[in-house]
């Protein structure tokens, strides 16, 4: 099955070695801009087939900087391999679209390394458990009930499940920037590797908690520790500090077997 996330971030290679990409309206967080996950993963995904034949196939860290909104329609994505060593290659993409005048304009600027997971033995150490979650079927869609699916088209592309619906979403924000929930995909794809990409700035920010301020993404960086099992991610998000307008996001995931699979933190500028 092809998700609708790996259809929507597949590009069509260029002679150059570049990749010509459609952004897809699906995954819009209103106003005419698109999530920043989704971003993330439009521009990896086409630099990690260029890795893959290279023989290092799994992303293991992403650091992107947004520049500009990227909107649904045409983009352009450029790509550079850095070094392929022995046990990691690096590589960078910078994703771009017209501008007002018709020149193209960079949106996105990527750097990432690649590895192979399967080529080393897992040999785990972990300073903190999965979060402690009824099953998914026994908490609450977040959303039911709300316009959001229809202000923002990404909400339509994933689920969340909550032991008891956030402050923020009662209209009684606590004052504690944190949550824990399940994370799935409304299209019944599994998640793999690359979409958690998306998966770390698919949510609400927990910021939202704070008198219900909200904030865009300034600049993103996953780090992708193992392959995930089919089923529902269980997730952590935290912010800790807030100051001159700037605060930090850090999201964790875990698979359905209780493997954490993706770490990431964010830069975020607050809005209203």
């Amino acid at each position: 099955m092809i998700s609708v996330l790996e259809e929507d971030t597949t590009g069509k290679p260029r002679p150059d070695g570049g990749f010509d990409l459609q952004l897809s309206p699906r995954w819009g967080i209103g106003g005419g801009r698109l999530n920043g996950g989704y971003q993330l993963a439009a521009a990896l995904y086409p630099l990690s087939t260029i890795m893959a034949d290279a023989g290092r196939p799994d992303p293991v860290v992403a650091s992107a900087s947004f520049l500009r909104p990227a909107v649904p329609g045409p983009a352009r994505l450029d790509t550079a391999v850095h070094r392929v060593g022995r046990r990691l290659a690096s590589g960078s993409a910078q994703l771009s679209q017209p501008g007002p005048d018709g020149d193209p304009r960079e949106v996105v600027r990527l750097e990432a390394s690649f590895g192979d997971l399967a080529g080393s033995a897992s040999d785990r150490w972990d300073g903190e458990a999965a979060p402690v979650l009824p099953p998914p079927d026994a908490c609450l869609d977040l959303l039911a009930g709300t316009d959001m699916r229809a202000d923002a088209s990404v909400t339509e592309r994933i689920g969340f499940r909550v032991p008891e619906l956030p402050g923020w979403r009662r209209g009684e924000p606590t004052g504690d920037p944190t949550a824990e929930f399940w994370v799935d995909f409304a299209d019944g794809s599994d998640p793999t590797l690359r979409s958690l990409a998306f998966v770390v700035d698919c949510a609400t920010p927990v910021v939202a908690e704070l008198e219900g301020r909200l904030s865009n993404t300034a600049q993103l960086t996953v780090h992708l520790r193992e392959h995930p099992a089919p089923g529902p991610l269980a997730c952590r998000v935290r912010t800790r500090h807030v100051a001159h307008g700037l605060h930090e996001e850090d999201f964790d995931v875990w698979d359905s077997s209780g493997v954490l699979c993706a770490q990431s933190r964010q830069l975020a500028v607050l809005v209203g």
